[in-house]
């Protein structure tokens, strides 16, 4: 059991790292707006364009869960997705957001087949999101399912997370390969336009760990009281 909560814990420690830092960085670059009035879908459009790709539909998207799955790319349906603010934003985040992701799509028609593997992790983190945290609340409220319960959660979360967290250098990848493009097209009015997007860019692999903190961080909220029990404490009270 100690194992796991290790575990968790440090799955937990990074996770409010990487939204930390993605956070922060995207705040500030919310405050910066593209000169010409780009937007998420134009910019996304105009580095599908230059990569030769004519077959993917850019959309608007709301997402689940608050979000969490607002912007992405669907190798399936060739359907990149944004959210509302990205996709008709012309903010150096949602510019950002959006070259990212149409970095997926480039990913896909360079046969880069770790795709597949980040694909499957964001659709199981779709499908099995609510679900934990609905079987988490029940639990927790069940006596007789006692550590057992924690022991479910904190297993569950921990190979659902560090699946995701395993993907990282995919999403890294796609980054870059939409960087080369940008700089072939070179779509920015000014310097301080190019850096800001770039700099959403390095930190956009962290955007889905935003949506997971919440739940994470409501989760750990409901384990932490259980951390400091001890089966010897408890019989030692007995005693007295």
């Amino acid at each position: 059991m100690l194992i796991f909560l290790l575990l968790f814990a440090l799955t937990l420690a990074v996770t409010l790292y990487g939204r930390g830092k993605y956070r922060t960085i995207y705040d500030e670059e919310m405050k910066n707006l593209s000169p010409t009035g780009l937007t998420g879908e134009g910019l996304a459009r105009q580095i599908l364009e230059a990569s030769g790709i004519h077959d993917v539909e850019v959309v608007r998207s709301s997402g689940l869960l608050g979000g969490l799955f607002a912007d992405f790319y669907d190798p399936d349906r060739k359907r990149l997705s944004l959210a509302p603010q990205h996709f008709a934003g012309s903010t150096f985040s949602a510019l950002g957001i959006a070259a990212h992701e149409a970095g997926h799509a480039i990913q896909q028609r360079e046969g880069y087949h770790p795709l597949r593997w980040r694909i499957s992790a964001v659709k199981a983190s779709m499908f099995l999101t609510l679900p934990l945290v609905i079987a988490g609340g029940v639990m927790m409220v069940m006596p007789a399912m006692g550590k057992s319960g924690v022991f479910f959660l904190v297993l569950s979360w921990t190979l659902l997370s560090g699946y995701n967290l395993g993907t990282m250098p995919i999403e890294l990848d796609a980054s870059e390969r939409s960087k080369k493009v940008l700089r072939k097209i070179k779509p920015f009015a000014n310097y301080d336009e190019r850096v800001g997007v770039e700099k959403m860019m390095r930190v956009a692999p962290s955007a889905y760990i935003e949506g997971f903190f919440t739940a994470l961080s409501w989760l750990g909220s409901l384990i932490a009281p259980h951390l400091g029990s001890d089966d010897s404490t408890d019989e030692k009270k007995e005693g007295k």
